[in-house]
């Protein structure tokens, strides 16, 4: 054997004592030879290091040249802890080869994986090929960590989440699909199916209108690439399926729906009896206002008769007590009136459309012609702005608002009626100046037209500012000022029926303020 080749004194010591021939410097895994060492009863104690490839430093973290000729032991003394040893023995002393994949740690080195298979070689001399697949098996356990903590996420996720893979025949067709991945509230929907599901194909659990429907979507969904949304029922559970591609397979979301189902169909037989409700209590009110008008009618014009043909008869007493039935009829046929058109805010809406109001506010001043000449009022209108809403509907709480700035209006000192002077303007302010109670109110992040009427007549004392808009509400009797107390509840259901609101200040005997705000 020509021993100029070996250049490593270590190496060329361990050839010269045991006549073996190391591997070539060019082999691709790390190959260790080992020599029995024995007792004088031939028990196997140890193992020396004949050779040692010079690739074992990128498997072993140790050079060749620090291994050749030392005892196995000596180099690594857990050997025996972990296992090794005892392989090593059963190999040289059988003769039957072993594989294991082990996982080395020691203070001296990092973490190490290693491939290892020990091969008897002649008498009492071992083999071992060694890889380090530490950066395979770190990647491994790195994807295990990762699909731990999507798993982790899955099962604290609201929704029921499965994958499921495309298998597919030898023309590339679609024949089945298999369940990947499931997490636990997937599962828990699925009950007593879901050991089949996660272990079965598609058509080997469903039922035949499954396959018709279900194959034909999950299909659809991987060609097309859509995502497809559907609602099923599983017993008295509602979910919402959404099913979208992932690579060649499905993803199914299913949501569980239920509270949402069920408080629609609530919301749906609410709106169906209120609806009812309504269509009952407009024939109720056209009906009662029907009925009460007539005999209100009757009366009335049975009180022109007496009047007209018996007033000698009755004499001035009897003549006051007609007057006086007249005028209460009169007064329960504009409550019934009053009442009816109350009722009826809801019911009848006109479309909303853009209008003047400029142009409302003038026909409404035409319409109160009589009134405004009778007591010499004064109206300062300012620019106003168009709005958009029931022009019907607002022409109602506008006029009803200025008949009460020419109807409550005060005396002098000497007693006798001050012309009402009456203020329109307006001004357009956003939500965020709007005072607190009245952004409770009104929707946020909109901007809203203030229109202030303001009147210089009787006032009311402040603490009665939200009374005044309640139905029958009424601050002074009727031998005072006519009316029904329902005008300005009206005023206040249009404002709310216009995401608006109305607001008033005043002080007795100063006058009042009423601002409506309306959407801009």
């Amino acid at each position: 054997m020509n021993q100029s080749q070996f250049t490593d004194p270590p190496r060329r010591q361990a050839v010269t004592e045991t006549g073996y021939q190391p591997f070539p410097e060019t082999a691709l895994n790390c190959l260790i030879t080992l020599a029995t060492i024995r007792d004088d009863n031939g028990q196997v104690i140890d193992f020396r290091v004949l050779d040692a490839t010079p690739n074992a430093e990128s498997a072993l973290f140790v050079k060749p040249n620090e291994l050749i000729g030392k005892r196995l032991l000596e180099l690594w003394p857990r050997s025996v802890e972990i296992g090794l040893f005892a392989m090593y023995t059963r190999v040289v002393e059988t003769g039957e080869s072993e594989q294991t994949l082990h996982r080395y740690i020691d203070v001296a080195v990092p973490e190490t994986w290693l491939e290892l298979s020990v091969v008897r070689q002649g008498l009492d001399r071992l083999v071992l090929l060694l890889i380090n697949c530490t950066a395979s098996k770190q990647a491994e356990r790195q994807l295990a960590q990762q699909a731990e903590l999507l798993q982790t996420v899955l099962d604290n996720a609201q929704a029921a989440i499965s994958l499921h893979a495309a298998m597919r025949g030898k023309d590339g067709q679609i024949e089945n699909f298999r369940t990947v991945l499931a997490n636990q509230q997937c599962i828990a929907m699925w009950g007593e199916l879901a050991d089949a599901i996660l272990t079965k194909t598609f058509f080997e659990v469903t039922t035949p209108a499954q396959q018709i429907d279900e194959f034909a979507r999950y299909v659809r969904v991987v060609e097309t690439g859509e995502t497809d949304r559907s609602e099923l029922i599983i017993g008295d559970q509602w979910w919402l399926r959404i099913t979208a591609k992932a690579g060649d397979g499905v993803v199914i979301a299913n949501v569980d729906v239920s509270e949402s189902r069920r408080y629609q169909q609530q919301l749906e037989a609410a709106n169906l009896e209120l609806k009812r409700s309504n269509e009952s209590l407009q024939s109720f009110a056209y009906i009662a206002s029907h009925d009460l008008q007539e005999p209100l009618r009757k009366i009335q014009s049975f009180g022109d008769m007496l009047q007209n043909r018996y007033a000698s008869m009755l004499g001035a007493e009897g003549g006051e007590l007609i007057t006086r039935m007249q005028a209460s009829a009169e007064r329960m046929s504009i409550l019934i009136r009053d009442l009816l058109d109350y009722s009826q805010l809801s019911s009848q809406r006109h479309a909303f459309r853009l209008f003047s109001l400029g142009k409302l506010i003038d026909d409404i001043v035409e319409d109160l012609w009589h009134p405004i000449q009778e007591t010499n009022a004064r109206l300062d209108i300012s620019e106003l702005p168009d709005l958009m809403g029931d022009r019907h509907q607002l022409r109602q709480l506008f006029q009803n608002i200025l008949s009460n700035a020419l109807k409550f209006r005060r005396v002098d000192g000497a007693g006798n009626p001050v012309p009402p002077v009456v203020r329109l303007s307006s001004r357009l302010t956003v939500f965020d100046e709007l005072p607190a109670d009245l952004q409770a109110d009104l929707p946020i992040n909109r901007s809203y037209w203030a229109i202030c009427v303001a009147d210089n007549g009787i006032g009311f004392d402040q603490q009665y500012a939200e009374q005044i808009f309640q139905v029958f509400q009424r601050l002074h009797n009727r031998q005072q000022f006519s009316g029904t107390g329902i005008g300005l509840a009206i005023v206040k259901r249009v404002a709310e029926q216009h995401d608006g609101t109305i607001r008033v200040t005043s002080r007795l005997g100063e006058g009042a303020a009423f601002t409506v705000y309306l959407p801009a």
